[in-house]
């Protein structure tokens, strides 16, 4: 399975065309691989976000407790200390209404269908591309 949530990803130049906005998108990129990491961080940047990155769920948590408050949150699945799950339940327990992504290296229909019961507005299977990322960010920039 590719993808939850979402209209379909196709490669077609229509999809790159990001609809325009005055203010920059801001993503938090939650995953504790640190090469997945850099390719979503150069991937998002290049689409003129404000990246920030954490490395576990509880970060994320930590974050927003501390007052800070993202457009798109990016995050994996399977990390340690607190995991993607835990860390989306507790995201919207807490009130947060940011559009909240999975990126995952699972692709059992079970599995996304856990993760995206966690409170997710899609699932991806990583990693990220020009093209699932313009549907994302498409989609953020509508609601």
């Amino acid at each position: 399975m590719e993808k939850m949530g979402f209209g379909n990803v196709t490669s077609t130049s229509k999809t790159m065309k990001i609809i325009d906005t005055e203010k920059k998108i801001s993503v938090l990129i939650v995953e504790d691989d640190l090469l997945i990491q850099k390719i979503h961080k150069v991937m998002m940047t290049k689409f003129g976000t404000e990246v920030q990155l954490a490395a576990n769920g509880k970060e994320v948590v930590d974050l927003f407790l501390s007052g800070a408050s993202f457009d798109l949150i990016l995050t994996d699945l399977e990390m340690p200390i607190m995991d993607g799950i835990e860390a989306t339940k507790k995201l919207r327990s807490m009130g947060v209404t940011s559009m909240i992504v999975g990126v995952t290296s699972r692709n059992q229909d079970s599995e996304i269908q856990a993760f995206m019961k966690s409170g997710l507005n899609a699932c991806y299977v990583k990693p990220l591309n020009a093209e699932k990322v313009t549907v994302v960010l498409n989609e953020l920039k509508n609601i």
